[in-house]
């Protein structure tokens, strides 16, 4: 036995103390941290441009027949695919059930059959860009600006921002930097749509001419002998005068047009933007920088401010710097928040103990405590768990848990000593006595919080540290309890033995209490089953309570950050948005609680939370504001009164103003999937329940999947027209994608930058639709190779503005319309499906046939989480009941052990329903881990009623004895987890009260029914007879003999 040996040689107990000190403070110092767990990425989207193609063309030559060749991947679970104009837009989700080791493979594999697809795609397709890092955990987000009212230009602001994205990613354990809202350069040369008519030039030729003038392609090597000398052209482009100077074409008479002669060249930036980045009203890049996986944050974004301060130092003057966000600075404070709540819990378990058992006991748990936590670090190191919000909660949450071993330890030594037992015996009995049911109740608190553990998915990453750190303490609780634990109480309890007469020594005791208590349970023996329809009026309670308790998926969380999502109606340029975005920006900066906003459009900014998903890019009417506020605890009521504002404000946008939930991503907490065959039909259903959606009174926006699309203008060429001027359509195409688009010609180095120089119209002469139909096409004698006049637009047909069509989805390959609502902050999505549930029944909407209606959002998320977490509770719940019944032997014990953890789940209910908490996942994980919990006290009880023999007879007084014996451990253990997990109660927080009430309620309550259940159980299932089988004349002779006892 390790305790013995440790108890007769000191110095190897002193030698295994040290080893957990030593090598747990290593574990503990090499561990990774963070602020919140990462979220395996499970998605990837793959974004294929197709310009000038209608939705419809989209979907059956781009979307489709991607969408068909992912459905067939075996590991694919959901394919989503969105045709607009010109973009094909396809989310895949990867089977979350997969092993986490195959993602990288996996990944690998559909990036494979989206190259192999892309290979077939039509002529004028983009490559598929394939990206599987939606979800990036970025510890900084810098901002590059000018100084405070001197804004820099665009080549200065990207000049400066990729410097700055060059030196961060020299910083020690970078492992990639973004840069968002990087304005791209160009050379143009804008062209004389007049002079080209004139001379029948085209923009292609121009193009042609400028790719040839840059002599850019090696003209081999000369080698003779001793000699290998390479051949190189002057004449690339080195400024814009060389550009300026390129011929385009030679007349007869000796002259020749160049460049200049046809239009301006300049620099500038492409237009139009693809995105632009807005840092507290000035334009600014965005800087997201992503740490290696498995550092320390803490480390990094200090070793990363270092450099910032000494970039900063060395900057040019007129260039601001700024950090947006700051992962570490949140990890530090959730930490030292959950540091606080442990330290807190310590406190109250220790003075429990004081109170209960005396300093000396208390003394024994304030070791353990900290060996406890060290040994779990060990464990959390070794399995790659860092420490983070989550993991450092689950400590927190066994806190009150992993005493229970060592009180119960202690306090048989402590009885055995006052039998007057030699320490080295106490120690062995003790041991002997307690140490099946301490490895009996360890087990079916593991087997409680296992199904977090399993629990697969984004959930799991989330929830899952919870459970591995409890379960890392609750063993190594165990082995301290059995090992360690035995020998600290044999040696530090006896020298105070005779000294049990103060309560500081020996723990409080009230008589007067006692008394009433032995009462009590005198009573519940002799009338069990009195006393057993009383111990189940409180679980039938919560039971009934059920229907109360409201469901939720996860809550918000208390943060200084919330964001804007602003879209404008399609079609609308990003220059609108800008416009549009400014205005707003001012009316936010002009609040008092907002300390900082960034601005992201066109694409999604770098996420500042890891719940936030990169989904948007190349999309000019939607942008996203990242906000900073001066008070978390403001922040809510700050939202729901900007959304108030701004939807009276800017009426022409749909502005939602929304703040941080916790939890796995949800694109919407309402939302209402419309399935069939017809496009058109699906759009007039979608907008009727989009009106019953938006009726709803906590309802601030909807939003339509196939939303109204912008017009589109249309050409409708005269083909008699076509060919009188010898053009085919193509040609025709061509000619209006070039003036529009223009044509790259070459490049011009600048340093180490290429900017591309582009031959297009000015902008000026195409600005309208009636300056479209004055482009003017050059074309080509089919004769001869004389060049005539170029045709207007207006003279090969005419030129109209017509409805577009709405983009078109699919999901899994069925055509789907969605219909997303967002709801007040602080309004449960729950209560507001109920509330369109029953709008629905009232005035029911029946679909036509072939057409099928889902819901989505909040509920599926919630549903599909809960269906992970509660399927592998039937292999859960038998092995605890084989645990339980190796430990007793007995199938009437286990039963009557059972019948608790069926009473716990009602208590556990009735906790949240008497404290008005909604139901949850966090405190759906605490009722589940109340059962564990709570059938504790149940196996000592009876574990002693086992080894008693006059228990064990039937015999009312002995049974009485074994539950006053076992009474002083359980209500200390009760209360010291209680204790543990009333911070986390009392800390005000939306996530943390529901699942600390839903365990600690649970158990306080559970142990009071069971000091009721139990005992009367024991005796009316071990002896029946003494109940149900009675005469009457041996009923009057007890009721005789009972007199006396009672007087």
């Amino acid at each position: 036995m390790i305790a013995k040996l440790l108890h007769a040689n000191s110095r190897y107990l002193a030698l295994v103390i040290l080893a957990v000190v030593v090598v747990g403070y290593t574990s503990m110092s090499g561990m990774a941290r963070k602020e919140d767990p990462a979220v395996t990425p499970w998605f990837a989207k793959v974004q294929i441009l197709f310009p000038g193609a209608s939705p419809a063309r989209v979907e059956a030559l781009v979307t489709k027949p991607m969408v068909d060749a992912l459905r067939e991947e075996p590991d694919v679970s959901e394919v989503d695919g969105r045709s607009a104009a010109g973009v094909s837009l396809i989310f895949v989700e990867v089977d979350y059930k997969a092993p986490p080791a195959r993602l990288t493979q996996i990944m690998a594999e559909l990036r494979d059959v989206v190259d192999r697809v892309g290979i077939t795609l039509p002529t004028g397709t983009s490559p598929p860009d394939f990206d599987d890092e939606l979800w990036t955990e970025f510890v900084k987000i810098i901002a590059i600006t000018g100084a405070e009212d001197r804004p820099l230009s665009a080549a200065q602001l990207r000049r400066q921002s990729l410097l700055f994205a060059d030196a961060a990613r020299g910083v020690s354990m970078t492992r990639r930097v973004m840069l968002y809202g990087l304005p791209t350069e160009e050379v143009r040369v804008q062209l004389n749509e007049t002079k080209l008519s004139m001379l029948g030039i085209s923009i292609d030729e121009v193009a042609v001419a400028l790719a040839e003038a840059d002599a850019r392609t090696p003209a081999g090597q000369l080698t003779g002998t001793g000699a290998a000398l390479t051949v190189e052209l002057t004449g690339e482009f080195t400024n814009l005068e060389s550009v300026r100077n390129v011929i385009v074409r030679g007349l007869p008479d000796g002259r020749a047009i160049r460049i200049s002669d046809l239009g301006d060249v300049v620099k500038s930036e492409v237009i139009p933007l693809e995105s632009v980045s807005l840092s507290n009203g000035q334009r600014s890049v965005l800087i997201a920088v992503e740490m290696q996986p498995g550092y320390q944050v803490d480390r990094y974004g200090a070793r990363f401010d270092e450099f910032l301060n000494a970039y900063r130092a060395s900057a040019p003057h007129g260039v601001s710097i700024e950090t947006s966000f700051d992962q570490a600075g949140y990890t530090i404070e959730r930490l030292q928040s959950v540091g606080k709540n442990m330290l807190m819990g310590v406190t109250l378990v220790l003075t429990v103990l004081l109170i209960t058992l005396g300093w000396r006991a208390a003394m024994v748990v304030a070791v353990i405590l900290p060996l406890c936590t060290l040994m779990s670090m060990i464990a959390l190191f070794y399995l790659k768990i860092p420490i983070q919000h989550m993991s450092v909660t689950g400590l927190v949450v066994a806190l009150g848990l992993l005493v229970d071993g060592s009180i119960v330890m202690t306090d048989e030594i402590r009885k055995r000593l006052l039998n007057g037992l030699a320490p080295a015996k106490a120690m062995k009995g003790a041991v002997s006595r307690m140490r099946i049911p301490l490895m009996s109740s360890t087990l079916t608190t593991v087997l409680a919080f296992l199904p977090l553990v399993m629990l697969p998915g984004a959930g799991g990453d989330f929830l899952g540290s919870i459970a591995v750190a409890v379960i890392a303490m609750l063993v190594s609780s165990f082995i301290l309890a059995i090992a360690v634990t035995p020998v600290l109480a044999s040696r530090w309890l006896p020298s105070g033995i005779a000294l049990e007469h103060r309560w500081w020594r020996a723990g409080a005791k009230n008589q007067r209490l006692t008394a009433g208590f032995r009462r009590s349970l005198n009573w519940s023996i002799r009338n069990p089953l009195g006393a057993f329809a009383l111990a189940l009026t409180l679980p039938l309670t919560g039971y009934l309570s059920l229907d109360t308790l409201t469901l939720q998926f996860f809550p918000g969380t208390d943060r200084d950050q919330m964001y804007l999502d602003v879209k404008l109606s399609e079609g609308t340029s990003i220059e609108d948005s800008l416009n549009l975005v400014t205005q707003i920006d001012k009316k936010l900066r002009s609040e008092a609680l907002i300390r900082r906003v960034d601005w992201s459009i066109g694409e999604s900014p770098p996420e500042f939370y890891y719940n936030l998903r990169a989904n948007v890019k190349g999309v000019p009417s939607w942008s996203r504001a990242l906000v900073l506020t001066t008070d978390e605890n403001q922040t809510d009521a700050l939202i729901t009164r900007l959304q108030r504002e701004v939807d009276r404000e800017f009426p022409a946008a749909q502005i939602l103003v929304r703040g941080i939930d916790q939890g796995p991503p949800v694109e919407a907490p309402l939302e209402i999937r419309l399935f069939g065959p017809s496009t058109d039909l699906l759009k007039s259903l979608g907008e009727q329940f989009r009106r019953r959606m938006a009726a709803l009174p906590d309802i601030t926006h909807t939003k339509l999947l196939m939303a109204p699309a912008p017009p589109k203008v249309v050409f409708d060429l005269d083909e008699s027209a076509l060919m009188r001027a010898g053009l085919s359509k193509a040609e025709v195409a061509r000619g209006i994608q070039s003036a529009l688009k223009g044509r790259v010609g070459g490049e011009l180095l600048e340093g180490t930058e290429r900017l591309s120089v582009r031959a297009i119209l000015k902008r000026e002469e195409w600005d309208s639709t009636d300056d479209l139909a004055n482009i003017r096409i050059p074309i080509r004698n089919r004769g001869s190779d004389t060049l005539i006049p170029a045709v207007p637009l207006s003279a090969l047909g005419t030129v109209s503005l017509e409805p577009d069509e709405s983009p078109i989805a699919r999901k899994n390959g069925d055509r789907l319309n969605s219909v997303q609502g967002y709801l007040k902050r602080g309004v449960l999505p729950e209560d507001a499906l109920r509330t369109l549930a029953r709008d629905f029944a009232a005035n029911p909407m029946p679909l036509p046939s072939g057409y099928r209606l889902e819901f989505g959002g909040d509920s599926q998320e919630r549903g599909e989480l809960v269906e992970d977490l509660t399927a592998p509770l039937g292999t859960i719940v038998a092995a605890m009941l084989a645990t339980i019944l190796l430990t007793f032997n007995s199938w009437r014990l286990t039963g009557i052990a059972f019948g608790v953890t069926g009473c716990s789940f009602g208590l556990s209910l009735l906790a949240l329903a008497a404290f008005q908490y909604p139901l949850g996942i966090q405190a759906l994980i605490g009722v589940i881990g109340s059962v564990g919990v709570s059938i504790n006290a149940a196996i000592i009880i009876l574990s002693g009623l086992k080894l008693n023999e006059r228990a064990t007879a039937g015999d009312p007084d002995a049974i009485v004895d074994v539950v006053m014996d076992a009474s002083r451990h359980i209500v200390s253990t009760t209360v010291t987890t209680f204790g543990g997990f009333l911070p986390l109660i009392l800390e005000g927080s939306q996530f943390w009260p529901p699942f600390a009430m839903a365990i600690a309620g649970g158990v306080l309550l559970s142990t009071i029914v069971s000091f009721y259940l139990v005992p009367p159980l024991y005796t009316l299932l071990m002896h029946p007879r003494r109940h149900f089988l009675k005469s009457k004349p041996q009923q009057e002779l007890e009721m005789h003999t009972s007199l006396p006892e009672a007087a």
